[in-house]
């Protein structure tokens, strides 16, 4: 009995895991969709290659397109904001021609307002549901002014 006892905790723990694993695949495939969104604009006004790959890093654990209990706004709206962003700021000269090696585009969890670093021929962002200082908006205005104010030089 013991035994049948142990199969049936395993199974169900198996279960519970490989519903997990596809709703995190779900939340990875829509944030993944919503990054592909704004490949073209980066492409076209940053001269990026077409080639060029965006990403999350980072397991999700919840829809990003849905705000969290507790948080300010979704995973979703603030990595898009922050691409949209970046396609704004190509239309400065110096900004684009930093940006034009880029060859990947990285979103991943972060603190405070949205942020961002450029190593070699990868952008990351980093962005923080739970900042709210500022809304997304914002946050994208405020990312545009620092790329043109580091990258103009």
């Amino acid at each position: 009995m013991r035994r049948m006892t142990k199969i049936g905790l395993v199974a169900i723990a198996t279960l519970a895991s490989s519903v997990a694993l596809a709703q995190e695949s779900e939340f990875q495939d829509k944030i993944q969709e919503d990054l592909d969104s704004y490949k073209s604009q980066i492409v076209s006004n940053c001269g990026t290659t077409d080639k060029l790959t965006l990403k999350w890093n980072g397991k999700l654990g919840s829809n990003p397109r849905e705000i969290d209990s507790g948080a300010y706004s979704a995973v979703s709206t603030l990595c898009t904001s922050a691409l949209e962003g970046v396609a704004g700021a190509c239309y400065n000269k110096a900004v684009k021609k930093s940006l034009t090696k880029v060859t990947s585009v990285v979103c991943t969890k972060g603190s405070g307002t949205i942020g961002y670093s450029l190593k070699g021929a990868t952008l990351t962002f980093t962005v923080d549901t739970k900042f709210d200082k500022n809304n997304a908006a914002g946050q994208r205005d405020d990312l545009v002014t620092k790329l043109k104010k580091d990258l103009d030089k």
